[in-house]
């Protein structure tokens, strides 16, 4: 299966040009005539993502996050980067990446997150962009059939994702959630257009401090589900749309969570 068949069919479904202007998305090491015979699916590309494609025999690794997100002017052993290019490029592995086209686009990340994984039904987008005809943006917007109390959806969160704990803000511990807002990795700079879209909660992972502590003084809770945590199901979510259409064996591996509770 050459490589440039399996990305027309990845990039009809999320155009690149979906993604957020800071980002770096599509193929980024490889050649598109190569012929693909195994794929491996990674949050990320680490060294120990690159030995598994090496020990499985993959020579496609589909990412959500780019391993290149700034210009190189250089490509050498010195660096973590670096090594890890050559190393691709060493074994003729290539990588192709879908970030924020992703997350942005209906059937996405987001959608997957809130439809599949933690049945909130059908969401509006948070953050609503047209282009062509096709409307997308980053994150969802989700109206519960019922009110959930905040301390219960912490717990059904810890349940649903793995998490031993959550850092919840709010400023109302007994908070009757009617409207949730969803954005899947890091998202808390999201807080003051879901509250104004009338959610009740932010859920959205590397929260930080002086974010959290704004959104509390305008009683606006948050809660951090992890970066990680909320993407990792990438994996299974781009193996089910790649088996549509290819009979190809397809493997995944994540290297993470990168934080570790002790």
């Amino acid at each position: 299966m050459k490589l440039s068949k399996i990305i027309s069919y990845l990039e009809e479904k999320f155009p690149l040009n979906l993604s957020e202007e800071w980002d770096n998305v599509g193929l980024l090491v490889g050649r598109r005539d190569s012929k693909i015979e195994k794929i491996l699916l990674s949050l990320d590309v680490t060294d120990k993502v690159i030995d598994e494609a090496i020990k499985v025999g993959a020579n496609l690794i589909i990412t959500h996050h780019p391993i290149i997100f700034k210009p190189l002017k250089a490509v050498t052993g010195d660096t973590t980067l670096g090594k890890k290019v050559l190393k691709l490029i060493e074994n003729r592995i290539a990588v192709y990446s879908m970030h924020t086209n992703l997350d942005s686009a209906k059937s996405g990340l987001n959608d997957f997150l809130g439809e599949t994984i933690l049945n909130f039904g059908k969401g509006k987008i948070l953050e609503k962009s047209e282009l062509n005809g096709r409307e997308f943006g980053i994150g969802r917007v989700y109206k519960l059939d019922m009110p959930i109390n905040i301390k219960k959806l912490s717990q059904n969160m810890k349940e649903t994702l793995g998490l031993d704990c959550i850092n919840v803000v709010t400023s109302d511990e007994n908070l009757s959630i009617k409207k949730i807002a969803l954005v899947s990795g890091a998202g808390s700079t999201y807080w003051r257009k879901a509250k104004k879209l009338g959610a009740d909660i932010l859920l959205t992972g590397d929260i930080k401090y002086h974010e959290a502590m704004d959104a509390k003084e305008e009683n606006f809770s948050l809660m951090d589900i992890g970066h990680f945590e909320s993407e990792c199901i990438f994996v299974k979510h781009l193996k089910t749309i790649i088996e549509k259409e290819f009979e190809l064996e397809i493997l995944h591996f994540n290297d993470g969570p990168v934080f570790q509770k002790m």
